[in-house]
């Protein structure tokens, strides 16, 4: 090889080796679905919602699909606006009052049947939640709608007016006048929309 060859070859290394640094140090493009916005408004994704950004344990950010595939993250700018509620439950043998979102107004975000919207058809749909400890309740869409039901559905984040316990938390689902805890999902991370074929 002569000394020219050798020399454009060096040169050629470095121009590459230039350019994948330059490309290594820039950003990576934004997605469509990546960003908190995006799917907060319900950008459909692939996967489960992202971990939380602050230090502490990996607790997922719990996630709602809708009957069509529609999809949000439960955060915290999601929350701030909807209708909160109040429901009783026995757990343990003692009376316990829980404090959260109404599960209709999340079921609203992912363009499950609401309201009015409660009849033929969708007296079929249920909901599947699932907790932290893969332990998963099915509940009849009609049952969780404050339009068929008296008894409100909550996506509870306070017992007894304080935040909840690291056991139950991010979120649990209640049903208010259950006598017992047994359907009430603790460390909900999945709320699923389905339609009975």
């Amino acid at each position: 090889m002569t000394v020219a060859v050798r020399a454009f070859v060096l040169a050629v290394g470095l121009l590459a080796a230039a350019s994948g640094a330059r490309a290594a140090d820039a950003p990576a493009p934004p997605t469509d679905c990546g960003a908190t916005q995006d799917i907060v408004l319900g950008c459909p994704r692939a996967g489960p919602c992202p971990g939380p950004q602050a230090a502490g344990p990996a607790i997922p950010i719990p996630e709602i699909i809708g009957p069509t595939g529609k999809h949000i993250c439960i955060t915290p700018d999601v929350l701030k606006d909807l209708d909160r509620e109040q429901a009783t439950m026995v757990n343990h043998g003692a009376s316990h009052t829980y404090e959260g979102v109404l599960l209709t107004e999340l079921l609203r975000l992912v363009d499950a049947p609401t309201g009015a919207r409660i009849h033929a058809d969708a007296d079929r749909d249920y909901l599947v939640v699932t907790g932290a400890d893969n332990f998963r309740a099915v509940y009849s869409l009609a049952e969780t709608d404050g339009s068929v039901q008296r008894h409100a559905t909550i996506l509870a984040d306070h017992m007894d007016g304080a935040p909840l316990i690291p056991h139950d938390a991010p979120f649990r689902l209640v049903v208010d006048g259950d006598q017992k805890p047994a359907r009430s999902v603790y460390g909900v991370t999945k709320i699923e929309v389905k339609v009975l074929p």
